[in-house]
């Protein structure tokens, strides 16, 4: 079972080619996920966040200003936190091959826990259902006290308006262990799927696409970080973890990132 906490601080929607000059968001996000090894092979999965975030531009967002007006959208761009429980995750592993590279392909849906809203530019998702498929891959070379593993999935997502947001999520983790209790982290991160780029300039307040343009932008990059992990005696495993944005395509720059982690196994 692991909790974790995470500060973000993200500013400037960068597009293809040019950047909207934006306010900052600043994100404050508790995770809790669990998983269960079934026997040898299969493993069970589940993880819900808890996000709060606020928004300290104009009230660009505001879902009674558009045509026609969304009575049943909450306005939360008003430069206060909002939280909401965002979308609960379920999947299942299978260990297919153990030696020498471990092979563990995976499935996770991933639903709406609460109907958050997606209109607003401090959104704390895009409240539609996703399904991942992929696989993790991991090696540990003899005798080194190094350890490789990368993720890599592809992820379904409901179609708005008709366009395609399906994505390819990939991340690559490289480990260093120093001793039992101190371990060194570096890993890579990136999503690039479909969709549409935000609008420039003044929006047209009457079509849908501006009302969905959030659920539907491609939200595309590539970050970089580094972490420690640091064994509390012999069951507790404390993380602490630095990224940055390498590459922003069509998203919120994020400038810094900070998270902290506990793992504790039963």
């Amino acid at each position: 079972m692991t909790v974790t906490y995470q500060y973000q601080k993200a500013q400037d929607l960068s597009g293809e080619g040019y950047v909207i000059t934006s306010a900052p968001i600043t994100t404050h996000l508790i995770d809790v996920a669990a998983s269960y090894r079934i026997k040898d092979r299969w493993t069970v999965n589940a993880g819900l966040p808890f996000i709060s975030r606020e928004w300290k531009g104009g009230p660009s967002h505001n879902p009674l200003n558009i045509v026609p007006p969304q009575y049943d959208s909450e306005f939360v761009d008003d430069g206060h936190f909002h939280g909401f429980f965002q979308d609960l995750r379920l999947g299942a592993s299978y260990l297919l091959v153990t030696a020498p590279v471990t092979i563990e392909p995976y499935l996770e849906y991933g639903i709406p826990a609460s109907d958050y809203p997606f209109f607003a530019a401090s959104a704390v998702g895009r409240n539609l259902q996703t399904l991942e498929v992929g696989s993790t891959f991991a090696y540990r070379p003899p005798f080194l006290p190094w350890f490789f593993s990368m993720r890599a999935g592809y992820v379904l997502v409901d179609s708005v308006l008709g366009v395609d947001t399906d994505a390819m999520r990939v991340t690559a983790d490289a480990v260093r262990f120093f001793n039992e209790r101190i371990a060194l982290n570096v890993f890579i991160t990136s999503k690039n799927g479909g969709g549409v780029s935000p609008p420039q300039g003044t929006p047209d307040f009457t079509t849908e696409i501006w009302y969905r343009h959030d659920q539907i932008i491609r939200h595309n990059y590539a970050t970089m970080g580094a972490g420690v992990d640091w064994a509390l005696g012999e069951r507790n495993v404390l993380n602490f973890t630095l990224l940055r944005m390498v590459h922003a395509e069509d998203v919120f720059e994020l400038d810094e990132a900070l998270s902290v982690s506990f793992s504790r196994p039963f």
